[in-house]
């Protein structure tokens, strides 16, 4: 018998690229311009990434369709999670006031994901924005006790945004920081001076600023513990 010696496995690759000199706009866009065109299916892959969150924002679209008992009951009602409702935690992240309301975070999600996709596939992107929304209503839970409700995508958006700068940062781009940077000062401005101007009125309701803070404090979460996997995860493996 021939005893073959065993192929030798390459040490996994880090999920993002390797750092580069700082990208231009244009060069980053073109090159998910030209990614467009090799979109896939499997949410193994991260060029499925837009097709998974299409799919995700026509979920939201036809949750903001029920009956508006129905969409009472998936609200994030802090009486209700203290009686044991605790499902309200994650979907009260999943419905919203109105419609021009579903429309601003649905846009901003796809955007967003069109922009940031390339770091991680669909399965990530999932874990990173229920992790963001449950960090989002268990903030308020624990630490805005004088919100009663609250609605809405927009606190796990904050904490995606998070997640897509701080990805930029790992990939070696300086406007990475510019977002960063962005994202904090809105984050501020809103704990010092309340929700931005004209947001209410868009949105047809008060705009709860806390649920985008403790949104974003689950995005740094997400991207720690991703951290520490991946690097775990790639030392295991023998090189």
């Amino acid at each position: 018998m021939i005893r073959r010696n065993p192929k030798r496995r390459n040490a996994r690759r880090d999920y993002l690229p390797p750092a580069r000199p700082c990208q231009q706009f244009s060069t980053r866009f073109d090159q998910v311009a030209l990614s467009v065109g090799q979109i896939t299916f499997s949410p193994r892959l991260e060029s499925s990434s837009l097709v998974w969150a299409t799919g995700f924002a026509v979920m939201l679209i036809a949750l903001q369709g029920l009956p508006a008992e129905w969409q009472r009951v998936l609200w994030y009602d802090r009486e209700a999670v203290a009686a044991g409702e605790y499902w309200r935690i994650l979907t009260g992240n999943l419905v919203h006031l109105g419609w021009m309301h579903l429309a601003l975070n649905v846009g901003a999600l796809l955007i967003g994901t069109w922009v940031f996709y390339p770091a991680r596939n669909p399965i990530a992107w999932a874990i990173a924005q229920i992790v963001c929304s449950v960090v989002s209503s268990l903030g308020l839970f624990f630490f805005s006790p004088d919100i009663a409700w609250c609605v809405g995508m927009s606190g796990a958006l904050h904490g995606l945004l998070m997640i897509g700068a701080i990805d930029w940062i790992r990939q070696g781009d300086r406007v990475g920081w510019l977002l960063l940077a962005i994202w904090t000062g809105k984050l501020a401005w809103e704990q010092l001076n309340g929700a931005m101007p004209f947001s209410t009125e868009t949105v047809g309701s008060a705009v709860v600023t806390d649920a985008h803070l403790w949104g974003a404090v689950g995005g740094l979460l997400y991207v720690a513990v991703e951290h520490i996997y991946r690097r775990r995860v790639a030392v295991s493996v023998p090189g």
